[in-house]
């Protein structure tokens, strides 16, 4: 069975973290871009283990946008599907641990080189929240995203951008299952 628990060194500290899930070559359908990876997640050696990522999870398997059998990790599948997965910090943190501003901006660069070599069709944020940060630090941008795709973002990332409408989020309802269906509607052209 997989797992993608690594070790890295940041600033002369060694950490276990969760290995990008990227193809060694050829475009992404998409490019799934978290925060940071959660202690549990790295414990297990699998993305989004807590209860908010298996609903993550969920609901991509509800949407048919991930096939997944039962009993399995869901992102032993990604590849196989074209996606792929990163974060934009590899320190792992527990939920309310926030990076730094430093740390989103150094994340972004490498998240940017990853989409340049990748070319997804669509770069979907778990978090809106995430999105906002970087646009705000990065870009100067200083409206929110909205919850779903955002045609003014494609521009500083020459990709769709979608902002995951995450369970347990401000997400109302209705726009999670517009968000997603258009989202699937996408990925089937």
């Amino acid at each position: 069975m997989k797992n993608y628990k690594i070790k890295i060194n940041v600033d002369k500290k060694e950490y276990y973290s969760l290995a990008d899930i990227l193809p060694d070559n050829g475009n992404l359908d998409i490019l799934f871009i978290a925060k940071t990876p959660a202690t549990i997640s790295v414990g297990v050696g699998h993305y989004f283990q807590g209860k908010q990522g298996t609903m993550f999870w969920n609901r991509l398997s509800d949407y048919g946008i991930l096939k997944v059998p039962n009993n399995d990790f869901a992102d032993n599948y990604l590849l196989e599907n074209n996606y792929g997965i990163t974060d934009i910090v590899k320190v792992p943190r527990d939920y309310g641990n926030e990076p730094t501003s430093e740390e989103y901006r150094q994340g972004l660069q490498r998240i940017l080189l990853i989409i340049e070599k990748f070319n997804p069709k669509v770069i979907i944020f778990v978090y809106k929240a995430v999105l906002d940060k970087i646009i705000k630090l990065n870009f100067n941008v200083n409206t929110k995203s909205n919850y779903g795709f955002n045609p003014q973002l494609e521009k500083y990332f020459n990709s769709r951008v979608f902002a995951f409408p995450m369970p347990g989020t401000p997400c109302k309802s209705e726009e999670a299952i517009k968000s997603m269906t258009m989202l699937k509607q996408v990925l089937q052209k």
